[in-house]
């Protein structure tokens, strides 16, 4: 047997069958004889390419397969510098093959406010113009005249109005003024509008409202399910529910103290009710109905001033504490607002007929006009007169009780409690004094003034060229209401832009807390007594228990002498 020198062998590094055969001595077959051995070169060749064939236990990768694609890809590209092409390709590859569970970042960025409002005007956009189906059948001929079906038709022109506000140095700036409208119609596609209107901007702490001012079509008032507890307070008229009603109490420790008949809401789609107003901050954003308004939440506003954050939700920390949060308080200045500053130059409104006049007069005055079709209109200079005999208001008042019309709440109060036999024998009580404001369409000279100002200023948008010039109205009472006059008054409008608070004429005095209320009158019912002690406890149970022996023997005598 031939002395082999000692080796150290690979994988592949293998003894050939004849070898195996003759060290252990066996018989190698014809077959096997024909095996022939691999070259020395070529068998290393074999051992480099399985070690570079060696996967890793972490990745499942090897090193073969990476450098036959990247050789792969430069031999198929043939790149001028195939040495620089070829690294950064390494460092390609190196960086795609990373891969994480989680981002390595520590704060993952969110989608600012900026990002979100810049999408929803957008959409706002695309939605807008030749894009919409109503727009290309309402033009689909060069010279037809929008369609009477068309839902968009009762959008204003703000275009138009924004010309004659910039005219009398007022308003929004025209892109916003551009936004506005366009987001307008986003509340006309998704609720059954008649008239619509741009009513305004409140400014805000954090974010402020544009405000859109809107009246429902006939007979959908009714179906109006937006605030679900407006109809029980409606039914509620006061009735009260006190814990000393179901007690068997003395009448001298029973409360003396009422609290006022609660006043209920105006119906849906009458007075304070009749218009329905939309918000948001920005336009694109959704637009936000604002609930309606209950005669408690007019009377605490006028009583508290406060601005607003601009968050609907957020709670209303006042005295006397208002019943409700941020979007009940904004709607209740809104309706101040409204009825202060809604002005229409005089005869461009007119009362129906002289029939509902009379009935009018008789219930306490009227509450609504019509446009007069055949107003021709009044000259520049009576416009702009200081006296303001030309203007009046179009809107019914606010009643200090916080409705339009006047509730009796003593009537209301009896009548519900008492049958009609009852209501006839009755005496009658005290009726309150019936509340009663401004008539409608009263001039604005009638205006209460704010301290030495007037309650407004009229005058013209330019003295240099007065021939073409416009008439200009500007709120005293409530700052930033301004209503211009053009055409001869026949084209009117009035924008709000402010912080949504009165000018008072003097410094603001917080309302006073009432004075407390008196305890109840001394006696034995509710005078305090020292508890007895163990020996006085004792004597009168004894006491007790020889009273009830003596009662036990005097019925027994009672029944002998019967039995007699």
């Amino acid at each position: 047997m031939k002395d082999h020198p000692p080796q150290v062998r690979g994988r592949r590094d293998l003894p050939s069958r004849e070898e195996e055969a003759s060290e252990l001595g066996e018989h190698v077959f014809e077959e096997e004889e024909k095996i022939v051995d691999v070259p020395e070169d070529e068998r290393r060749c074999i051992n480099a390419k399985m070690c570079l064939m060696t996967s890793s236990t972490d990745t499942g990768k090897n090193l073969y397969d990476l450098l036959s694609s990247l050789l792969g890809d430069v031999l198929y590209e043939r790149p001028v510098d195939a040495l620089e092409n070829l690294e950064d390709r390494i460092i390609d590859r190196k960086r795609e093959a990373l891969s994480f569970d989680s981002s390595t970042l520590l704060d993952k960025p969110t989608t600012s406010q900026e990002q979100y409002l810049a999408h929803s005007q957008w959409r706002i956009f695309q939605n807008a113009g030749e894009d919409t189906e109503e727009y290309k059948r309402s033009f689909r001929n060069e010279h037809a005249d929008p369609s009477e079906d068309d839902k968009y038709v009762i959008l204003p022109n703000l275009l138009r109005q924004a010309y004659f506000f910039e005219q009398i140095g007022f308003g929004l700036p025209r892109e916003e003024i551009v936004r506005v409208s366009i987001a307008m119609r986003d509340i006309v596609e998704q609720w059954p509008i008649e008239n619509i209107r741009f009513w305004g901007k409140i400014f805000g702490i954090h974010q402020n409202y544009y405000v859109v001012e809107t009246e429902f079509q006939e007979g959908d008032y009714e179906s109006d399910t937006s605030d679900l507890g407006l109809e029980e307070d409606i039914a509620d008229e006061g009735t009260t529910d006190s814990l000393f009603d179901e007690l068997s109490t003395s009448d001298d420790i029973k409360p003396t103290y009422k609290p006022n008949p609660k006043i209920p809401c105006e119906a849906l789609g009458t007075g304070l009710n009749k218009k329905i107003y939309f918000v948001c901050s920005e336009p694109g954003l959704p637009w936000e109905r604002l609930p309606h308004i209950t005669p408690a939440q007019v009377v605490a506003a006028r009583q508290i001033r406060r601005y607003f954050t601009g968050t609907l939700d957020d709670p209303i920390i006042a005295y006397p504490p208002f019943p409700g949060i941020e979007r009940n308080y904004l709607r209740a200045q809104i309706a101040r607002i409204s009825a202060a500053t809604s002005v229409s130059p005089i005869g461009y409104f007119r009362f129906d007929d002289q029939e509902e006049e009379e009935e009018a007069e008789e219930a306490g005055g009227r509450s609504a006009c019509v446009i007069d079709t055949e107003y021709d209109g009044l000259p520049l200079r009576e416009l702009v007169d200081p006296n303001l005999q030309s203007w009046c208001h179009h809107v019914q008042s606010i009643l200090p009780q916080g409705r339009n019309t006047w509730y009796n709440p003593v009537s209301a109060h009896i009548e519900g409690e008492m049958e009609d036999s009852e209501i006839e024998d009755r005496e009658e009580p005290d009726e309150p004094t019936p509340e009663v404001g401004p008539p409608l369409l009263s001039p604005l000279s009638e205006d209460q003034s704010i301290g030495e100002s007037p309650a407004w200023i009229a005058r013209h948008s330019s003295k240099l060229v007065p021939e073409y010039s416009i008439a200009m109205l500007q709120s005293n009472t409530w700052p930033g209401a301004v209503t211009f006059g053009a055409d001869r008054g026949r084209f009117f409008e009035t924008l709000y832009v402010g912080w949504g608070l009165k000018n008072l004429p003097a410094e603001y005095d917080p309302t006073i807390p009432s004075s407390a209320m008196t305890e109840f009158p001394s006696g034995p019912e509710v005078t305090e007594a020292d508890d007895p002690t163990p020996e006085e406890e004792a004597a009168f149970k004894a006491a007790l228990q020889e009273k009830e022996q003596d009662d036990e023997v005097g019925g027994d005598e009672e029944g002998e002498d019967e039995d007699d």
